[in-house]
């Protein structure tokens, strides 16, 4: 039986220009969760990072908790599979489309111009909105360039039969990636339809890790979104 951590980056870059950098808080996450993991003598016997920035800044913030006790951790594997979907990069192209489109986000949105102080909140219920959307298709919009939720989930079923495939019986792995990937690895070993799954991505916490247990072809999730790290200060969804 072999055991699979699921790893959600930390805190990133809400609302900034560039997005895939962490902030303070999810530099602070991150180093909380290598302490964890080294304290805890949680041995990974390989380890996977998706192609993000974000992932690579967590899984560096992470090791220096294992440098510091001197213990050597695997060489990397990276894996663009494990990258996040681009739902956020669609958003930002067919906001003006989508609001107009939708009479509920249309009123946040206004709201949100006339409040600042609703800008993070109301964009967040916006974006819930719009993912819905993103999920059954209706974006992106033909000719962005932007990749299909459709496509995404091929990725992430890719990722993790190569992960899968490259694991030996009784080997422990750490996998470094986002929100996203993460619910949709989840949701397929809970048999979740794209919906659900889609949900779930709203409510992984940053730096949470959820376990899967893998013996015979067999994958099923052992735990969820923990995060026995952080205190209540350094726990965030966004």
């Amino acid at each position: 039986m072999s055991k699979v951590y699921l790893i959600r980056h930390g805190q990133a870059s809400f609302l900034a220009d560039d997005y895939d950098n962490l902030s303070e808080i999810g530099i602070l996450q991150s180093k909380a969760l290598g302490d964890f993991f080294a304290k805890n003598k949680i041995h990974l016997d390989k380890i996977y990072i998706g192609k993000l920035k974000r992932h690579q800044q967590t899984f560096d913030n992470f090791s220096l908790a294992f440098d510091n006790k001197n213990i050597k951790l695997p060489q990397p594997i990276y894996l663009k599979e494990l990258n996040e979907h681009q739902a956020l990069e669609s958003f930002k192209l067919d906001i003006e489309k989508f609001l107009k489109q939708n009479k509920p986000a249309q009123r946040l949105y206004l709201a949100m111009q006339k409040d600042k102080a609703l800008k993070k909140k109301n964009t967040i219920l916006i974006f819930g909105m719009f993912m819905k959307e993103f999920v059954v298709g209706k974006y992106p919009i033909n000719g962005s360039g932007t990749q299909s939720w459709s496509d995404f989930r091929t990725q992430t079923k890719q990722g993790i039969a190569t992960i899968l495939k490259n694991t030996n019986k009784g080997e422990t792995i750490g996998v470094f990636t986002s929100g996203g990937t993460k619910s949709s690895i989840i949701g397929d070993s809970l048999g979740m339809n794209e919906n659900k799954i889609s949900e779930l991505n709203m409510v992984i916490r940053n730096t949470s890790f959820s376990q899967l247990i893998y013996s015979k072809n067999s994958v099923k999730l052992f735990s969820i979104n923990e995060i026995p790290h952080l205190t209540k200060k350094l726990t965030t969804f966004v």
